[in-house]
């Protein structure tokens, strides 16, 4: 108990505000001392904490909780989530424990090499999703049982970014780094972040950049950009990713003041469509600004 309440208590102080990008995620240095003061592994803690990663998770039609934790390869931060349901949208809308928190790395630039899970495994929809990532080639999954596994363990024979001669994400990539949107269209902080989401956002696929930006009642933002799978399907669209910053920042939908995506026009995968209908399931009455890049 005493863990999981020091990890709640270093989590909090990190939770809200956008502007440090620590939503939901313990830095390294606290994760180290937390271990060390209650006599633990780093992945012990990390196990020991899957309580505290289930408080992230909004799942209001199933009532299943899933908590997942994952470890970054590049600084040893540890990230928390849950999975997202969202009532009266469709529920492809769900977004895994596991998805959580390889989008929160994805958005954040940055690769997990450990991830602790609960007893029930990943299903066949994240083993797919995580095979997106390059990185999951060496990831470690743990679990309170004592395993030990490699994604090839529980998916040996992948359909995996090279069957469509795709290398996959590679953390903090900018595939789309030419990607521009035309003057005064937003406020100018406001257009450097969405125009940051879409150069980096993973549509090797459906090959239309896309990323949306949500504004808070307080000022802040969050937002979140496309992440293709080689499979189509899961793929997770901006707004999902959005939401995922959001709640991993504390915040909830009613805090939504005013949403912009922007969106390649003659791109054949529509997700200013999608955001559109899931924008008015979560948050009714807020509109959709519509932007395509210069």
């Amino acid at each position: 108990m005493a863990v999981r309440e020091a990890v709640a208590h270093g989590l909090a102080t990190s939770q809200r505000g956008v502007a440090d990008n620590l939503g939901g995620v313990l830095p390294a240095d606290r994760a180290e001392a937390i271990s060390t003061a209650n006599g633990v592994t780093i992945n012990e803690l990390m196990l020991l904490s899957l309580p505290v990663a289930q408080t992230f998770a909004r799942p209001p039609i199933s009532g299943f909780f899933v908590g997942a934790v994952g470890r970054e390869a590049e600084t040893g931060h540890l990230i928390f989530g849950g999975n997202l349901e969202f009532p009266g949208g469709h529920i492809g809308n769900t977004v895994h424990g596991e998805g959580f928190v390889f989008a929160r790395a994805f958005s954040r630039g940055t690769a997990i090499e450990t991830l602790a899970l609960g007893e029930a495994h990943p299903c066949a929809h994240c083993r797919q999703f995580l095979s997106e990532f390059a990185a999951t080639a060496s990831l470690t999954l743990i679990d309170p049982l004592g395993h030990r596994l490699k994604l090839a363990d529980l998916y040996p024979w992948p359909f995996d970014p090279a069957y469509l001669g795709e290398s996959g994400i590679v953390a903090g990539e900018a595939r789309h780094s030419s990607l521009e949107l035309a003057p005064n269209v937003l406020a100018p902080e406001a257009a450097a972040r969405l125009t940051d989401l879409g150069r980096r956002s993973h549509v090797p696929y459906g090959r239309g950049p896309s990323a949306i930006l949500l504004t808070l009642r307080d000022g802040a933002r969050v937002g979140g950009a496309a992440i293709e799978s080689v499979a189509f399907n899961p793929t997770m669209s901006p707004l999902q990713a959005a939401m995922i910053d959001l709640f991993a920042h504390g915040y909830a939908p009613s805090d939504i003041a005013s949403a912009a995506i922007a969106v390649q026009p003659d791109a054949p995968v529509d997700y200013a469509r999608h955001a559109r209908d899931l924008l008015g399931v979560v948050a009714p009455g807020i509109s959709l600004e519509t932007i395509a890049w210069a």
